[in-house]
């Protein structure tokens, strides 16, 4: 697939976001959620930092992207059902409020095409059912006829190609994370040179771990991205509870069968905080 358009410029900025979790009760949200019986939900104090970070990191796209088309892809778990109820931590479990707050988060967005990535059913339902409906709703990129989202996007940009999607394993321990990218980028050399006998990616793009990391091998990079939420109940269960998620996006400026990659990433200043308590 080739997404290039000739009726605008020859340069175009693919903007990669994923792991949003938006009604979770510790990931993005607007300041106030609206609910359906005419209360409210007030965001958090993270919820708030999440939020700030997040306008900043779309007034920083735009500065940047300058001049480029946009392509904007969400990389799965856009949205939190929490089917397994795993936990209490959503803000509604309505369908509709749901919807509508997803929309609220990503007006601060703008892009020219908008391609949404299935990502897991314990967040987004099975066939990644929520993310169709918010594809549907926003007119995103179709995969096939009447169907708004993707499993999987390999695509040529600007002569950059892609391979995009949302599921891939990492290592727990924080200095075997670079292995994980090294194995991603090696296998899918493979897939493709041997299997497929085609050439391979440019950019290898997977997300679901919420922690960012990158490695190159032989020409192809493979990148895991960074998310938009806090730790979850079910983090501090698996022993996540010093583990930080990375929290921001990543931007590939590509012209001319080349690229510029840019790592938006927002740390929360915790050092001040960690040893507050006394006693």
């Amino acid at each position: 697939m080739d997404i290039n358009n000739s009726t605008l410029p020859n340069k175009t900025a693919v903007i990669v976001i994923s792991d949003l979790h938006i009604n979770s009760t510790v990931a993005i949200c607007p300041p106030i959620v609206q609910l359906d019986d005419g209360g409210t939900y007030n965001a958090s104090r993270t919820q708030r930092w999440l939020w700030r970070c997040w306008l900043d990191f779309w007034a920083r796209v735009q500065e940047d992207a300058g001049g480029y088309r946009k392509i904007l892809v969400i990389n799965g778990d856009l949205g939190e059902l929490d089917t397994k109820r795993r936990s209490v931590q959503i803000i509604t479990a309505n369908k509709s409020t749901i919807l509508n707050t997803v929309r609220d988060v990503l007006e601060p967005a703008s892009w020219d095409a908008l391609y949404i990535v299935r990502g897991t059913r314990a967040h987004v339902g099975k066939s990644a059912w929520l993310e169709e409906e918010i594809g549907k709703d926003l007119m995103a990129q179709p995969s096939d006829k009447d169907i708004a989202s993707w499993w999987q996007i390999r695509a040529s940009v600007e002569g950059v190609r892609f391979d995009i999607s949302h599921h891939a394993s990492m290592g727990r321990l924080p200095w075997n994370r670079t292995n994980s990218a090294v194995k991603m980028a090696s296998e899918t050399i493979w897939n493709y040179m041997v299997e497929r006998r085609a050439e391979p990616p440019n950019i290898v793009i997977r997300s679901h771990n919420h922690i960012y990391v990158d490695a190159a091998v032989n020409g192809t990079h493979s990148y895991f991205t960074p998310a938009w939420t806090a730790a979850t109940e079910f983090a501090y269960r698996i022993g996540f509870e010093n583990t930080i998620a990375n929290v921001g996006g990543l931007v590939f400026l590509c012209e001319n069968g080349e690229y510029k990659m840019k790592h938006y990433k927002y740390t929360p200043d915790r050092e001040r905080r960690v040893w507050q308590m006394k006693l």
